[in-house]
């Protein structure tokens, strides 16, 4: 009996390594194209994908854009304003409701979305409608699965983190 969980210890174990390769294949796929598009557009990713999700919805409320994205409405602000003082999108009030706010993009909003239509935002997304219902499925469940087990990456964890050792993570110089 022994024997028999020696072997499945070893399959488990070769089958974590290949998911773990897998994992990491994807993350750094992913990274490359971003830091491309960063490159490209001299901006943060966040206001790119920002920007697309304006350009395809044009007249996007903050609060809606927020929940697309999965960011907090701060967050946002911060992501429009970056957006506005670069020249990408305007604000504008509603007129049926002058305390509502929607976003569009400029005439230089829309020319950059055209020259990196297809890049990095997006990639990731039309690579999941390429998979089968069960794929899919599996592929969420995978997912689901991993970020139970990872920290959350609140600011509160992450100013912790800094913390440490009083000189961040990494310590500071002596001197």
């Amino acid at each position: 009996m022994s024997r028999a969980k020696t072997v499945e210890d070893a399959a488990r174990e070769a089958l974590e390594n290949e998911a773990l390769v897998a994992a990491r294949a994807l993350v750094d796929r992913m990274r490359t194209l971003y830091r491309e598009l960063e490159r490209m557009t001299k901006a943060p990713i966040a206001l790119h994908r920002a920007l697309v999700c304006v350009g395809n919805e044009p007249g996007l409320t903050a609060s809606k854009l927020a929940a697309m994205l999965g960011m907090q409405r701060p967050a946002v602000s911060r992501v429009l304003k970056g957006l506005v003082a670069r020249g990408l999108i305007e604000r504008r009030r509603s007129e049926a409701d002058q305390r509502a706010v929607r976003v569009y993009p400029t005439p230089a909003g829309r020319r950059l979305l055209q020259a990196t239509a297809g890049r990095a935002v997006g990639t990731l997304q039309r690579a999941v409608c390429n998979l089968s219902t069960r794929e899919l499925e599996r592929l969420k469940e995978g997912i689901e699965a991993v970020l139970q087990h990872l920290p959350d990456p609140t600011p509160a964890t992450l100013q912790s983190a800094a913390k440490v050792g009083d000189g961040g993570i990494l310590g500071r110089k002596a001197g």
